[in-house]
């Protein structure tokens, strides 16, 4: 009679079994390493140091470029200046607001009265304009929609259209014409000066006038030169320079070298510094 109650604890044990079995394994909780964070930390805003001023010429349908000074603040306040090259006056547009970042940490919106969808990409050491709906602009001219960074004090002076003074009191060797290089020996240098003369040699004969300028643009005035003859080369040379130089409107100063340009061409002349020609 006792026989059923015997089997019981084998029952139960046997039971015990099967439901250690059939139980699905407890979720591990323990954060693996580089699943969330690595992706939250590599965006543009926690990872870069992208407070501060980037400028450059934006494409402009209707202009020579849009010469363009962004600064973006940590507290999320920017300053924008946008200057319409070729279409003096008035074509100087400022404006001032706040940014918001998209969920992602790579692009942010630029928040202001005229309620345009502006929207740039934050990269290492310069952001990238980007169309109304927040991608990336493709076509021939997509390397130009970057505005690089600058130190704080750069920014200062070219958004106020001050000519960069490297630019001025020394001789400029001419290096390269409409492509071509130019020899050494050619003789040819301009030189600038802050009080508004310029002068230099074009191969042949010397020039001297006037110019004006600002941190980007250039005009000279009329020149006049000396009326010697020489040799054939040198005299195609001179023509070809003076006319380059009237056509110029931009200039542009990086490592030591000067570019004179017509809008967003190819450079009319390079230059090169050096000492004073005779």
């Amino acid at each position: 009679m006792r026989k059923p109650y015997l089997y019981l604890p084998l029952l139960l044990a046997s039971s015990l079994v099967l439901v250690t079995a059939c139980s699905p394994e407890p979720a591990n909780t323990t954060p693996q390493p580089g699943a969330g964070s690595m992706q939250l930390s590599s965006n543009s805003r926690d990872s870069l140091d992208w407070a501060g001023s980037y400028q450059g010429i934006l494409p402009c349908a209707s202009c020579e470029g849009i010469k363009t000074t962004l600064t973006l603040s940590a507290d999320g306040q920017f300053q924008l200046q946008s200057i319409y090259l070729g279409e003096e006056p008035d074509n100087e547009f400022n404006e001032t607001g706040r940014f918001s970042w998209d969920t992602s940490g790579g692009k942010i919106r630029l928040e202001s009265e005229s309620q345009e969808n502006r929207w740039f990409r934050v990269e290492e050491n310069a952001v990238r304009q980007l169309d109304q709906q927040g991608e990336l602009i493709t076509g021939d001219l997509a390397e130009h929609y970057r505005l690089a960074k600058v130190a704080t004090e750069v920014a200062a002076v070219t958004a106020g259209e001050a000519v960069q003074p490297d630019l001025l009191d020394r001789d400029w060797q001419l290096t390269e014409l409409q492509g071509q290089a130019v020899a050494a020996d050619s003789g040819a240098f301009i030189h600038f000066a802050a009080d508004g003369k310029v002068w230099g040699r074009s191969g042949c004969n010397r020039f001297s006038g006037s110019w004006q300028g600002s941190a980007y643009r250039i005009q000279l005035g009329q020149l006049a030169g000396t009326m010697m003859a020489c040799a054939e080369d040198k005299m195609a040379l001179e023509q070809a320079f003076l006319a380059q130089l009237a056509l110029a409107d931009n200039y542009t100063l990086a490592n030591g070298e000067l570019s004179l340009n017509k809008a967003r061409m190819a450079p009319l002349a390079r230059f090169s510094v050096t000492a004073a020609a005779d």
